[in-house]
């Protein structure tokens, strides 16, 4: 997806709006008021940014210290769009970005897939480098084998994890997960069966994989806000859902 800038387009036309963006930037904001509260000067790094819609998704919401890196051009030039200080930084080398600063927040959603074990390690080493007393570490990734499919081979990623990965993960960089929950559970079983319908198509050759595209569309307003509906629901009634296509955790 790196060199992909159709998929960072798509991105960036729905990042504001679409269910999954939204019901995600709204679990990190909990967990930053849950710890921070009100106070909106803390600082926040968000680690392979994308096209900024978390960052923007902070700024709307009166965070004033906020900055973001990316490894490809295209997600640092959308970002940019959207006026946010985002710039070049490698998940690989995370200590040379603003060398020497802190953060009281890093965020890191969907982009550690990129990375060996060895690499997920070295990096969430330097998350606890780079983060402040009493501070954060926020991860999204995409779990389950049970679920790849078009998006997957659309974004580059060659697998999916699962809660003890990061166990052992978070125990090699003497971290721990303090948080964590599977999601969307209640969209498990119609997510499972697109994708695997997804994949009959491609090992059918019904699909050919350099025409893929992701799952990042905007389905219109009433089945968006059918998703979004039911998958906030969820956020209440199940905080801590055993299963689901997203891993969501809260790092110390």
């Amino acid at each position: 997806m790196i060199d992909n800038r159709a998929e960072y387009q798509r991105m960036f036309e729905v990042e504001q709006k679409l269910w999954w963006y939204q019901v995600l930037h709204g679990r990190v904001l909990y967990q930053i008021k849950k710890r921070f509260k009100s106070d909106k000067n803390i600082r926040i790094l968000d680690a392979a940014c994308g096209t900024g819609g978390l960052l923007s998704f902070f700024e709307t919401n009166g965070y004033l210290n906020l900055t973001g890196f990316d490894y490809s051009q295209h997600a640092i030039d959308f970002s940019k769009e959207r006026n946010l200080d985002v710039s070049f930084g490698d998940l690989k080398n995370v200590n040379s970005f603003k060398e020497g600063e802190t953060f009281d927040v890093i965020c890191c959603n969907d982009a550690l897939y990129f990375l060996s074990d060895t690499e997920i390690i070295n990096a969430l080493k330097s998350f606890k480098k780079r983060l402040n007393a009493n501070g954060l570490i926020l991860i999204n990734i995409h779990a389950h084998e049970a679920f790849s499919g078009t998006h997957d081979v659309a974004v580059g990623s060659s697998r999916r994890f699962v809660l003890k990965d990061f166990a052992a993960y978070t125990k090699a960089a003497d971290l721990k997960i303090d948080n964590h929950t599977y999601w969307p559970f209640f969209l498990s079983l119609p997510i499972w069966l697109v994708r695997k319908w997804q994949r009959y198509q491609m090992r059918s050759g019904k699909i050919k994989k350099d025409e893929l595209h992701s799952d990042v569309s905007y389905p219109g307003d009433f089945i968006n806000g059918i998703l979004k509906t039911i998958t906030d629901m969820e956020s209440v009634f199940l905080p801590t859902a055993p299963y689901g296509s997203s891993l969501f955790m809260v790092l110390k």
